[in-house]
């Protein structure tokens, strides 16, 4: 996994990625494990209110203790605050981040880039388009091709109404 993978399913710009490990004392393998937790962690962080390091401990426990298809609670200390975490919605929207992740950044080709041939209309023909209509239609005037439009609908209006 590269950065910039990590960075998108963890949900987070590649500075706040490498900050947060940085704060977090984590090494930089970027796995999916720990993107899920630290994606997990920055949630509780941001919606909670807690403090990074604090939030990467419950991230810990919250994915360790519950079923994927459960819901976690966590109690403050002083039973003042609880936490709910429906596991089901978190896995989704960190799955729909991981697939973005693993298509947006995939493996670019290696080489130089191919170079087109050909004007794009030559480009088409040669993979069997008839291009003779959209021809047809550019030799005429916007106002010949408005005029001619109005010809067609005001014939799908007869058409449809009938005789």
């Amino acid at each position: 996994m590269t950065l910039g993978q990590f960075a998108t399913a963890v949900g987070a710009p590649p500075r706040w990625v490498l900050n947060a490990l940085t704060r977090l004392k984590v090494a930089r393998r970027y796995s999916e494990p720990l993107a899920r937790r630290l994606a997990l962690a920055k949630m509780l962080a941001d919606t909670a209110g807690t403090a990074l390091p604090d939030a990467w401990t419950l991230a810990e426990r919250a994915l360790s203790e519950t079923d994927p298809f459960g819901t976690w609670r966590h109690e403050s200390p002083s039973g003042a605050i609880t936490l709910v975490v429906e596991m089901p919605r978190f896995f989704t929207s960190y799955g729909a981040r991981l697939a973005l992740a693993r298509n947006q950044y995939g493996e670019k080709p290696r080489g130089p880039r191919a170079k087109r041939r050909g004007t794009a209309i030559e480009r088409a023909e040669a993979w069997g388009i008839d291009t003779s209509l959209l021809g047809a239609q550019l030799t005429r005037t916007p106002a010949q091709r408005v005029s001619e439009l109005d010809r067609n609908l005001e014939f799908l209006r007869k058409v449809r109404v009938g005789p």
